[in-house]
């Protein structure tokens, strides 16, 4: 177990404390999905922009960082449960404000349903992936281009075209490819657990796109 407190959980303590580049870190890893998140739920682009603003904001100006902990699960969970409530307390302001009142802020800690649960969890793993290819793009840029082909559709005849190769060469070296970026892909999801258990029940959850047993 203690090499997850070494990733995650050392890089939220870290934030908490005031490192911005562990800050930084966290925001940019989860910027995009949490907007993307919002996007599928009709929340207009901007408008899904300065809603996950907000939350990093209010993550650090509440404590709500330091409040967290491996205890409470996933921290995808946690920040997606806040990012809903922030969603729910700001639309509710707007409706009061056109209605002339006032209105109480909600707590941001309550936990996201099951169905946007599971719709997050998807966004999570493209980021993971695109980040999984780009270590693959970095040390080996040919597997990377194999990986590109083969996700535009194209079989091995039509790559091996492409390439310059024998139909037979691109299989294997697309098995190589694949097997390389399941391995970046472990690694990335490591990072963000914190715990064996959770991380074999991140594996589990991810199977479809490996292929094999996490």
């Amino acid at each position: 177990m203690s090499r997850f407190h070494t990733t995650l959980w050392s890089r939220l303590h870290a934030a908490a404390e005031g490192g911005a580049t562990a800050f930084d870190e966290l925001s940019l890893r989860y910027r995009a999905p949490l907007i993307g998140f919002l996007r599928g739920r009709g929340v207009p682009e901007d408008r899904a922009e300065d809603v996950v603003q907000e939350v990093f904001l209010r993550l650090l100006g509440r404590d709500l960082l330091r409040r967290a902990d491996a205890e409470r699960g996933r921290f995808r969970s946690y920040l997606l449960g806040i990012t809903l409530n922030l969603a729910s307390e700001l639309r509710r302001r707007e409706q009061a404000e056109k209605r002339g009142g006032g209105l109480e802020r909600v707590p941001l800690e309550a936990t996201a349903d099951p169905a946007a649960e599971a719709d997050f969890a998807a966004l999570w793993l493209q980021e993971l992936v695109r980040r999984s290819l780009e270590v693959v793009h970095a040390a080996y840029p040919g597997q990377h281009q194999l990986l590109a082909l083969a996700a535009e559709g194209l079989g091995p005849g039509e790559i091996a075209e492409r390439t310059g190769r024998s139909a037979g060469a691109v299989r294997v070296a697309l098995h190589k490819a694949r097997k390389r970026l399941a391995e970046a892909l472990r690694a990335e999801v490591a990072r963000y657990c914190s715990s064996e258990e959770e991380f074999a029940e991140e594996m589990r959850t991810f199977e479809p796109f490996l292929g094999t047993p996490g």
